[in-house]
């Protein structure tokens, strides 16, 4: 019975004192990972290395750094990094757009300190020439990111940029924008938007870095998933997307802009309330057919025929033909629907 109970407390002990440690040669290209992780009358404590295969240098080092000579970590069977269970260090992106992977580790202490959920702390680290190196600036932009309800952190390669967004409920949420130099993050823009039970378009409020200054905006967003589409093309000028869209008897047109944000620069009508004031004036000839609408002394015409098709814009007496590319829909489909702000000829 003693030698039973010795055994037992032996095997509590051990438990308690558990230390487990990983090698991983595919967490990250050229290098090799070590990681030891200790359990200790439930407190946790981990140890990461990370070597450069080609130099053998140590570029990255974080942790409980007491583990470094660590006869379990000498002697540790290399695994791939997605069989090693519960490490908190991962691969984050190109952050900085240099053409390198730069990596994030959470602590393992879930703290509750204002935020909307419990999250841990998470440490970002720059892949530089000397090495991995910490950086607060994005390390903060990155626990503020999911500090907040419905938050999350977008890494946008097409325009070098880094996204935020948070939700404030159904129908209003926010984005900032960052561009990254070096180490440090650097806010560019952010808005709000504001969605509409009753129009298909969101409304758009901010501001924008420009010229060393802080300059207010506002316009209209649209969710081209959702929208009823009648006929959408871009244009061949990589100007914007024409959209022609309904929603419940009204006809709505919009030119999304050819940018990073995809805001509508110009929508008819804005509104379910303008639309008796916005109409179309749709004409068939054959297999012809135009879309015609004014907007002040501005005249639009999208058209379609059997070679080509695309938004011819009269300004003034002078003549802008924007070619379309990649169109989806047909204004035939207008032959045989009606509107209360589409006429036909």
């Amino acid at each position: 019975m003693k030698i039973k109970l010795f055994l037992f407390l032996i095997a509590q002990v051990y438990i308690s004192n558990a230390q487990k440690a990983y090698i991983s040669n595919d967490f990250l290209k050229g290098h090799t990972l070590y990681f030891l992780k200790q359990t200790k009358n439930s407190e946790i404590k981990e140890y990461y290395k990370l070597i450069e295969n080609q130099t053998k240098k140590t570029v990255l080092e974080y942790g409980s750094k007491e583990f470094s000579n660590s006869e379990t970590l000498k002697t540790a069977k290399i695994n791939s990094f997605k069989s090693i269970p519960e490490s908190n260090i991962r691969v984050l992106g190109d952050l900085n757009f240099d053409g390198r992977q730069d990596i994030v580790i959470h602590e393992t202490e879930i703290n509750d300190d204002g935020c909307y959920t419990a999250q841990a702390t998470a440490h970002v680290f720059i892949n530089t020439t000397n090495g991995f190196l910490s950086s607060p600036s994005i390390s903060r932009l990155y626990n503020d990111a999911y500090c907040v309800r419905g938050g999350s952190f977008e890494i946008d390669t097409k325009n070098k940029r880094i996204i935020t967004s948070s939700s404030g409920g159904a129908a209003l949420h926010v984005s900032s924008y960052y561009i990254i130099s070096g180490m440090e993050a650097k806010e560019v823009a952010n808005f709000e938007e504001e969605g509409d039970p009753y129009s298909p378009f969101s409304k758009i409020t901010g501001k924008k870095w420009k010229d060393n200054n802080w300059v207010s905006f506002s316009s209209l967003s649209v969710y081209e998933p959702n929208l009823d589409k009648v006929f959408s093309f871009d244009t061949k000028n990589e100007k914007g997307r024409v959209l022609l869209f309904k929603d419940k008897d009204v006809l709505y047109y919009a030119f999304q802009q050819n940018d990073e944000y995809k805001f509508v620069s110009f929508a008819y009508p804005s509104s379910p309330e303008k639309a008796d004031k916005a109409t179309f004036k749709f004409k068939k000839q054959n297999t012809n057919y135009e879309l015609e609408f004014n907007s002040g002394s501005i005249k639009y015409t999208i058209y379609e025929t059997s070679n080509e098709f695309g938004i011819k814009i009269y300004v003034s007496g002078k003549l802008s033909d924007w070619k379309g590319i990649a169109k989806t829909g047909t204004l035939a489909e207008l032959v045989n629907v009606n509107f209360k702000n589409v006429t036909k000829e």
